[in-house]
């Protein structure tokens, strides 16, 4: 090793050593950045001569080289993230659908449908005791009315949930289509800088948080190629390649009476087929659209398709205070359709007897109606039951998703994540590495001073 060498030794030192301490400044700069992953700084010792024949030493061997910066992060990790944030999205979605569905119902209180039926029920029973008693009959058309108008309210508000989803939907998928061309952007950055041999570790950041932001949208799932690229699917479909980016419309129904003939479907905009399988926040409306409102919505039909047909049946085989033969008391026979078909409250068919005016026993027939094993009261308890179960069940998973995605985000952090009392010893490190670096240069300068302008004196 020649004397000038020993300067070209410490001047790599001191670069390495800068380099070093600027890194650990940008670590510590970024440790609340979201997204943001440690970088650490790569070095290898300058290596001897290649041996070889004929081969000489060279006179610049020794000294540091920097190969440049790592960007800390574990693969499995970054892609077991993206898949438990995608199903923590789809189940939160999940329940916060039931959890609305629920807060429909209103049960128990004293408000919901279960009491307004209870009162209709002990309305029959007011009449059959007083077949005569005008204020009873008009008391119990008045309770029929609040029933019939509050299924009518309860299919309201499912044609105004599933609108006010639909339009969340809309709302989503314009997101995703933000994220894949914001996307395809960064891919397109980060593979021309890799090729140009520049730093492009804060890019890929941002990358992967938008990789993790898609993830949770559509349950999307990411492959990366040896260029640096990151490929995103969507259900096995291509959704970007590269810088390419593929765009979703969302299809179907835009009321929740259409929905059955043409169901809610997300498709690729460029050639219309359905895009397989959304996950995420996009799944889960999916789903309430297609399968948990109608579904709700139906059940609904079935409960005052149950209250139509089983009084009027009952009605009409009574007679009213003429001794005509009973109308029917009920319209409709769907909860957005059923009404009270009764006027005149002495058309309520209250008598078995079409001699004995006043007589109450087709009323009581009608009162036994609430306590029907089978009946509407029983029906519309086992939904109430339903929704409670669903909601309860969803909001477990959730938490228990919850919990997952937590421990694997913690795992994630644990490793990309930056730790300030590393940074600050590798800040102490690379200070005290400089500092002596450039002791080094200052002794060899000393040595080559003495070397050539004081010796020979």
């Amino acid at each position: 090793m020649s004397t000038f060498s020993g300067l070209n030794t410490a001047l790599s030192a001191l670069k390495a050593q800068r380099r070093g301490l600027e890194l650990a400044g940008q670590n510590i700069a970024n440790a609340n950045t979201e997204g943001y992953s440690r970088q650490r700084l790569e070095t290898t010792a300058v290596g001897g001569s290649v041996p070889a024949m004929w081969a000489t030493p060279s006179p610049h061997d020794g000294g540091v080289n920097v190969l440049g910066t790592t960007r800390i992060r574990d693969v499995y990790l970054e892609t077991r993230g993206q898949t438990e944030h995608a199903r923590q999205a789809l189940l939160n979605g999940r329940t916060d659908v039931l959890f609305d569905i629920e807060s429909a119902f209103e049960e128990p209180s004293d408000t919901g449908l279960q009491a307004r039926l209870t009162e209709l029920w002990a309305g029959f029973t007011d009449v059959a005791d007083s077949p005569g008693d005008s204020a009873a009959r008009n008391q119990l058309l008045v309770r029929a009315q609040i029933v019939a108008t509050t299924l009518n309210t309860m299919h309201t508000g499912f044609a105004n949930r599933y609108e006010a989803q639909r339009t969340a939907l809309n709302d989503t998928v314009t997101d995703i289509n933000t994220a894949t061309a914001q996307l395809a952007d960064l891919n397109d950055k980060v593979v021309k800088g890799t090729a140009a041999g520049l730093d492009v570790n804060e890019l890929t950041d941002q990358r992967d948080l938008v990789v993790l932001r898609l993830a949770e949208l559509a349950g999307t799932i990411s492959t990366r190629d040896p260029n640096g690229a990151v490929h995103v699917s969507l259900g096995g479909a291509p959704l970007v390649t590269g810088n390419t980016a593929r765009a979703l419309v969302v299809g179907g129904s835009a009321t929740l009476a259409g929905q059955a003939g043409n169901p809610i479907a997300v498709r690729f905009a460029d050639d219309g087929t359905a895009a397989p399988g959304p996950g995420g926040e996009a799944g889960a409306l999916v789903e309430s659209l297609n399968i948990t409102l109608p579904a709700y919505a139906a059940a609904m039909d079935n409960v005052a398709a149950s209250l139509t047909n089983s009084v009027n049946a009952v009605q009409q085989g009574g007679y009213t205070t003429t001794g005509t033969a009973g109308a029917p008391f009920f319209s409709g026979t769907t909860a957005g359709t059923i009404k009270v078909a009764l006027t005149n409250p002495d058309d309520i068919a209250a008598s078995a007897n079409p001699a004995l005016a006043l007589d109450g026993g087709n009323a009581d027939k009608l009162a036994e109606l609430g306590r029907l094993p089978g009946g509407v009261s029983e029906i519309y308890a086992a939904v109430v039951a339903r929704i409670g179960i669903e909601a309860s069940t969803a909001a477990q998973l959730s938490d228990t998703q919850d919990a997952i995605t937590d421990q694997v985000d913690f795992a994630r952090q644990s490793v990309a994540g930056v730790n300030m009392d590393e940074e600050l010893t590798a800040m102490l490190t690379y200070q005290r590495s400089y500092q002596a670096a450039s002791r080094v240069m200052t002794a060899v300068d000393e040595a080559l001073d003495t070397l050539i302008n004081r010796m020979g004196n």
